[in-house]
């Protein structure tokens, strides 16, 4: 969005989040929120957002929002189940597996699931990557002044994409994982509204 305060390589994929987010959603959880941009975006789609970070000095941070709310948790200790459920650069500071199904468990029925995540790169597994970054270092210089963001802790991914998508396929069937710039790929699941 042109109104961001700063701009990203994670919120570059805002606007795909917000495309996710389902016309019936009334309720959402942002999973890894910082300094709330992305839950006070959610809120113009849902009537009630829950952000969740593990960082209390970037909370510490955020503006109040109307039908925001911020606290301090892992979303893995939540029980609640939400009608859209994001997680930007956050799954991997979780075990894989651990987290999926975390996450699976958080999305109500006929909900949706979108996930933005980093992976761990190879120069033999991910080559074809490679051409891309000049146009990666093309949007960063494009977006040199308005660069930015919360001081988040930085975890390198230790997962490769193809253990992800394996996990992915495991744990949330039907879930259309793909690579993406920024070196970045985007998960989405959209949970049946009955089961079996």
């Amino acid at each position: 969005m042109p109104t961001d305060p700063y701009w990203n390589h994670n919120t570059r994929y805002h606007p795909w989040i917000l495309e996710q987010v389902p016309a019936h959603a009334r309720t959402a959880l942002d999973i890894g929120c910082g300094d709330g941009l992305l839950a006070r975006k959610l809120a113009t789609h849902c009537d009630a957002v829950l952000g969740v970070d593990v960082d209390d000095a970037v909370l510490a941070t955020a503006p109040a929002a109307a039908n925001v709310h911020l606290e301090l948790a892992d979303f893995r200790d939540l029980d609640d189940t939400f009608d859209m459920v994001t997680a930007v650069a956050t799954l991997h500071h979780v075990p894989l597996h651990e987290g999926l199904a975390a996450l699976r468990h958080l999305v109500a029925p006929g909900g949706t699931l979108a996930i933005v995540g980093l992976w761990k790169m190879h120069p033999l597994t991910d080559f074809h990557y490679l051409p891309l970054l000049p146009a990666i270092h093309g949007m960063d210089w494009w977006h040199r002044r308005s660069r930015g963001g919360p001081a988040a802790v930085v975890r390198d991914a230790q997962e490769s994409l193809a253990q992800i998508r394996a996990a992915t396929t495991e744990l949330l069937p039907g879930a259309r994982v793909r690579r993406r710039l920024m070196w970045r790929y985007t998960l989405v699941w959209r949970r049946p509204r009955q089961l079996g």
